[in-house]
């Protein structure tokens, strides 16, 4: 794991002395649904500051429709000035560094500066109204799944051991789609099965955790029955390549805590965590 979190700052170092190198312009472009986000590595000084163009320009150039990523290093507060100054899904005109050749192989650019929303630009207007129509996919199983632009996943709802829940499928072009929707179907063609083993995991995995970190001063230790009753499935997120996870209500278990329980269809069960 180490290994894996020192090359992935390895690679964001050499990014940002590449986009340093590059030199400044004005560009115009779309915010995404999600806006300015934020992320720092443990140890780290600075955050990350994240902002998505879904389309953008340089000056009065053509406009192009693949995402440009913008990025910066920031402090926290920089990062909540950021957050309250720039709006999802509006135009806004930036200085910034652009990169077409970098370590990620895609357009990436280097936040300088906010110049201002931007309202005389039709076209990238025009960008946003297509952009902001809903994306429903039909699908012959689930149902409708709706493209929910600000987490880039389709959303759904389906049963799952006779109870209603919610269905995340992780894409964005059709071959992802279509990828992530075989894993689904592959869960639910042996649901009785998968049922079992995600619960008999959660059990193996966190039952131990839960009777010698988490019991209130008045629990007794939970029994493997007793811990399963509490878990309450709320979602099962599924990903193109044949990964997937089941979200849980803790019923109180972990104080709030939600019970994830992730694997591939190729591995199995590989992972049990409380995150939030």
């Amino acid at each position: 794991m180490d290994d894996i979190l020192a090359d992935a700052e390895r690679r964001e170092d050499q990014l940002y002395n590449e986009l340093s190198a590059a030199p400044v312009c004005e560009l115009s472009g779309v915010v995404s649904a999600s806006g300015v986000s934020g992320g720092k590595a443990r140890g780290q000084e600075f955050w990350s500051l994240l902002l998505t163009l879904d389309a953008w320009r340089v000056g009065t150039d053509p406009v192009r429709t693949e995402s440009l990523m913008l990025r910066r290093r920031v402090t926290h507060e920089e990062l909540k000035a950021f957050q309250e100054t720039i709006d999802s899904e509006t135009v806004i005109k930036v200085r910034a560094r652009v990169s077409e050749d970098n370590i990620l192989g895609n357009p990436q650019g280097q936040l300088e500066e906010f110049l201002g929303a931007v309202s005389d630009d039709t076209e990238l207007h025009s960008c946003l109204a297509e952009l902001q129509k809903p994306v429903i996919h039909s699908d012959r199983r689930f149902g409708p799944l709706t493209f929910d632009r600000s987490i880039r996943w389709y959303a759904g709802t389906a049963r799952w051991n006779g109870k209603l829940i919610d269905l995340n499928v992780n894409a964005e072009t059709e071959d992802e789609l279509l990828q992530a929707l075989a894993v689904a179907y592959t869960l639910w063609d042996n649901e009785s099965n998968w049922h079992q083993r995600v619960i008999d995991y959660a059990v193996e995995e966190l039952l131990p955790l839960k009777n010698d970190s988490w019991l209130g001063d008045d629990e007794t230790e939970f029994t493997p029955e007793q811990f399963k009753n509490q878990m309450m499935l709320e979602a099962i997120c599924v990903y193109a390549d044949g990964g997937f996870e089941f979200w849980h209500n803790d019923g109180d278990l972990f104080w709030g805590h939600s019970i994830q329980i992730g694997g591939t269809l190729s591995e199995g069960l590989d992972c049990a965590d409380i995150p939030g």
